[in-house]
């Protein structure tokens, strides 16, 4: 089942909404780096304190060699011109360490707060893959001309065109979505399904098993398959997890046994974490690990045994 023969090797990300100060935020870029994660990662959504571009380009100017991107951007909320100009200036002012997450947007909050229409997610969807061509090809240089059903561009020429490809993740959930992330994207990112609310769906293993086969099919003709990695909501390492596994199983309202089996969930010791990592890695092709801010020093052990192995 791994997508990928599971050799490649293990990538760590960080996905933040930022902190409350400057400072703040320049000691957990530093950390993160220090620790010794690839990539640090903005989620996206009005009701956060900070802005990713601003934030992300102070993380640049904070540290050497971490990766900075998003995790991920809802399409609807900034013009693709606009979006494609202010990734290639974060990579080409960070020395080419910017990476592109994208969404299609599922939060309704996001779109009432703006006045944005939220419309169906069909409309969503096809709005996106639209996104998608125009985001492409500006950041691939030269002059761009574009006229879909929802999208004009028109002969646009002021995109830096990066020295390297900017690596591209589109995350989601539904088959259609997964599959143009398969065919598109350096990386697939498979998160459990959302409310409009906000509510999260529970995945199990069996249907990270199907959506594997949806990556696998549809890139099937390219010449490398692309990254897998599954969306991390909880994370709890702890030396003695005993407390959190009976927590989180009368929570999740099943088995201690069975939390393994929810990929978006991450529970145990350090070298039970380890074990589950390489498993995922082996079933799925899983190799990058995408955790949320909160469990940045608990995963530090992990991070260490398994980062770029």
């Amino acid at each position: 089942m791994s997508a990928d023969g599971g050799s490649a090797p293990f990538r760590f990300c960080v996905a933040t909404g930022g902190t409350r100060t400057a400072h703040e935020w320049r000691e957990l870029t530093r950390k993160v780096e220090g620790t010794g994660y690839d990539l640090l990662a903005m989620t996206d959504h009005i009701h956060q304190r900070l802005a990713p571009f601003t934030s992300l380009a102070m993380a640049a100017a904070a540290t050497t060699t971490l990766r900075l991107g998003t995790y991920v951007m809802c399409h609807d909320l900034r013009n693709p011109v606009v979006l494609a100009k202010e990734f290639a200036t974060l990579d080409a002012l960070s020395g080419g360490r910017a990476e592109i997450g994208l969404g299609a947007g599922w939060r309704r909050s996001d779109y009432t707060r703006t006045g944005i229409p939220f419309g169906t997610r069909p409309q969503r969807f096809e709005r996106f893959v639209e996104y998608v061509d125009v985001i492409c090809a500006l950041l691939a240089g030269g002059s761009v001309a574009y006229e879909g059903s929802y999208l004009s561009v028109s002969d646009v020429t002021s995109v830096p065109s990066p020295a390297n490809p900017i690596p591209l993740l589109i995350g989601g959930s539904r088959r259609r979505l997964i599959e143009l992330a398969a065919r598109r994207a350096d990386t697939v990112s498979i998160a459990p399904s959302r409310h409009p609310d906000g509510r999260r769906s529970t995945y199990w293993d069996a249907e990270i098993d199907e959506r594997i086969r949806w990556v696998q099919t549809a890139a099937a003709g390219r010449s490398g398959r692309p990254e897998i990695d599954l969306a991390i909501h909880e994370c709890h390492v702890l030396p003695h997890p005993g407390a959190a596994i009976t927590r989180l199983s009368a929570a999740f309202g099943i088995r201690e046994d069975q939390l393994d089996a929810i990929p978006s969930l991450l529970v145990g010791s350090p070298e039970r974490i380890t074990e589950v990592l390489l498993a995922r890695r082996e079933r799925w092709g899983a190799t990058r690990v995408t955790i949320p801010d909160t469990a940045l020093d608990a995963m530090a052990p992990v991070v260490a045994r398994l980062a770029g192995t």
